[in-house]
């Protein structure tokens, strides 16, 4: 479970905003005035089933307990995450993320180079013809670091594997899918990328 999931699963929506913003009862729901504008008849509506609130007036917008923060607070979500996380004393560690992103960033560092071996290869000569009959030329191609994912269900999947990646991450990072029958597969196949 991320931090993120545990912050959630620790909060209770009605708690959160009434620290805000004075509730009253109303059948299944909690309604205010809308912390975000001007009103005379409360439009603001907060669920405790669904664990989110939502502005039927003017904002005409709505969320979850961290978004409601975010928005009173004046917070980007990694701040409202954090002040969140120490009243629900959930342990949170910028490290672990910055591990986490440093993971997505190489692996996806590593498809990159795959696809372009791809497109470089013999089996890529076809992608290549398409590519200069649309008058994309080497400099334009590096530029953009084009390359081509195989056909196959598992060419980048047994390359990441082999270079001791994992298929949590893979799956993370988006290059991987993972059907509900449990076993992944390249996201991408034979297509530019």
């Amino acid at each position: 479970m991320t931090a993120v999931d545990e912050v959630k699963a620790r909060l209770d929506i009605v708690e959160t905003v009434s620290g805000y913003v004075t509730l009253q009862k109303s059948g299944r729901y909690f309604k205010a005035l809308c912390p975000f504008h001007t009103e005379k008849t409360p439009s603001f509506v907060v669920s405790p089933e669904r664990q989110s609130w939502r502005c039927f007036g003017a904002c005409a917008t709505g969320g979850d307990a961290i978004s409601f923060v975010m928005r009173m607070e004046r917070l980007e979500f990694g701040g409202a995450l954090r002040l969140l996380a120490q009243k629900t004393g959930v342990e949170f560690s910028q490290s672990d993320r910055r591990d986490e992103y440093e993971a997505i960033y190489s692996i996806n560092q590593e498809a990159v180079r795959f696809y372009q071996e791809e497109l470089a290869s013999p089996r890529g000569s076809r992608a290549m013809s398409y590519l200069d009959d649309r008058g994309v030329d080497e400099k334009v191609r590096a530029g953009f670091a084009l390359g081509l994912s195989p056909k196959g269900w598992e060419g980048l999947k047994s390359h990441l594997l082999g270079l001791g990646f994992t298929e949590d991450q893979a799956v993370n990072a988006g290059l991987l899918h993972r059907p509900e029958t449990g076993n992944t597969r390249d996201f991408f196949r034979g297509r530019l990328m």
